[in-house]
């Protein structure tokens, strides 16, 4: 539609989907039972709708290369990727764009929409946001509205206001009364039973010059500071607490049949998955014996199981999740325990991505650390040093090109070098096919923060 923009908001973390879900890799970028990735589903989804140039992308600058990697398919310019510093909430994230995108098109409408939500019913959402876009053209903002099949304590919800002269213009679409936050069980079976209320889907449509309005009323110290460069001095704060609880022009669309989900926890994605004729999810190598209603999620090895029922269970290399379904939306919890504990499960995998392929902690102890480490055909790492360890590269498949201070060498499978502590060195991968080498680091200090870049592709520091 003309003058027609998307915002995506892509800067969520996903603790509640921990330990599939990390800090380095949160749950947008994870592909679930062979689909694509939450992120591809929504580009997917938003292009049925505005043309790639009118999509604007936010994120975290952590995950500036799974964005860029993950969108480039859909030829959305990389102009359009916004990279916040650190995640500050949805207003300062919507605002951002509404300003950029106002900047480019005064007239211009904006759907906001999170990138980690499952839809069923691309059909049903088309129609929603061509009525929202008319509701927005006329000032309003505009939100949609889930109706609740449950009494869910892990959506926040919006009470709408029935009654003559209520209804904002369009067919099915109701003045905001109030927005709720999550509700304990006993609220959320009221919330159900009045008929008034809807579950907060966290989906906007609005006029870019509408919400940088009352941003401007209603956050007036965010709006001064707009810009990335004050980035560090704007606090966090939601759009729906910020803005939209005060505003006076907020409605709702109300919505059933949408098939929609933000998958929030692992209840929410067993939900929407397949079960056995005894309720089970088996999305891993499982042996079962006389369980019901359980899920199981995993990839590296067998899983076994004997007489369980309602539990959630996820397997990963480095962790497993075992808990009730009725209390999935606890998991963040346990995230912020390991958090506190100055652990690292919470960060990344043992299988950790970068722009050039990937590396894997096989074994470490006191002095030493075993990974092995995977370039993608004709990428390259950075030209680096490392202050506190040396490092031993054995080739195990492909050819690597070696650079060692001035010296340029080559090695094959079963072939090794050795690179001194303090040497400055580069590993490359020249072919066409995978490159693996087995790294043995050796020194008093073996974390990632001991690496010097000197010159790097992809712009790190």
């Amino acid at each position: 539609m003309k003058n027609t923009y998307a915002v995506i908001l892509a800067g969520g973390v996903g603790s509640r989907f921990w330990p599939l879900s990390r800090e380095l890799e949160p749950k947008q970028f994870l592909s679930f039972n062979g689909m694509k990735s939450l992120l591809e589903q929504t580009v997917s989804r938003v292009l049925l709708f505005v043309p790639a140039k009118n999509v604007f992308i936010i994120g975290s600058a952590n995950h500036k290369f799974d964005l860029e990697k993950q969108t480039a398919p859909y030829a959305i310019p990389a102009a359009n990727i916004i990279l916040e510093p650190s995640g500050k909430n949805t207003a300062p994230a919507i605002g951002l764009a509404a300003r950029l995108i106002q900047s480019q098109d005064p007239g211009a409408v904006m759907l906001v929409l999170p990138a980690d939500h499952y839809i069923s019913n691309t059909k049903k959402l088309m129609s929603l946001f061509k009525e929202g876009v008319k509701l927005a053209r006329e000032d309003y903002l505009v939100t949609i509205g889930i109706t609740p099949s449950c009494a869910h304590t892990g959506y926040g919800y919006i009470k709408i206001k029935k009654g003559e002269g209520q209804r904002a213009k369009g067919k099915e679409s109701y003045k905001v009364d109030k927005f709720t936050e999550k509700p304990d069980k006993k609220n959320a079976e009221k919330y159900c039973k009045a008929g008034n209320y809807y579950w907060n889907s966290g989906m906007f449509i609005w006029k870019a010059s509408a919400i940088s309005g009352e941003i401007k009323k209603y956050l007036p110290d965010l709006s001064q500071k707009l810009d990335l460069k004050n980035w560090d001095s704007i606090k966090p704060v939601s759009i729906d607490y910020g803005v939209l609880e005060k505003s006076r022009r907020a409605v709702v669309i109300p919505a059933s049949n949408l098939g929609w989900s933000d998958l929030g926890s692992w209840s929410a994605y067993s939900a929407i998955c397949g079960k056995d004729k005894n309720g089970n999810i088996m999305q891993a190598d499982c042996i079962d014996i006389d369980s019901e209603d359980i899920s199981v999620f995993g990839k590296s090895r067998l899983i076994a199981t004997i007489g369980l029922k309602d539990v959630v269970l996820v397997d990963t290399d480095d962790a497993l999740l075992v808990c009730h379904k009725n209390r999935t939306e606890e998991v963040k919890k346990i995230v912020e325990h390991i958090r506190t504990q100055k652990r690292q499960e919470h960060v990344a995998h043992k299988t950790v991505k970068r722009p050039w392929g990937a590396y894997s902690v096989i074994n470490m102890g006191a002095g030493f650390k075993v990974k092995l480490v995977q370039i993608d055909p004709h990428k390259r790492l950075s030209l680096q040093r490392h202050l506190y360890r040396s490092e031993h590269w054995v080739v195990v498949e492909g050819e690597a090109k070696i650079t060692v201070g001035r010296d340029v060498y080559f090695r094959k499978a079963n072939e090794s070098i050795y690179v001194p502590k303090k040497g400055v060195h580069r590993l490359e991968n020249a072919a066409n096919g995978p490159l693996k080498i087995v790294e043995v680091q050796c020194g008093s200090y073996l974390e990632e923060a001991d690496i010097e870049r000197i010159q790097d592709d992809f712009n790190r520091k």
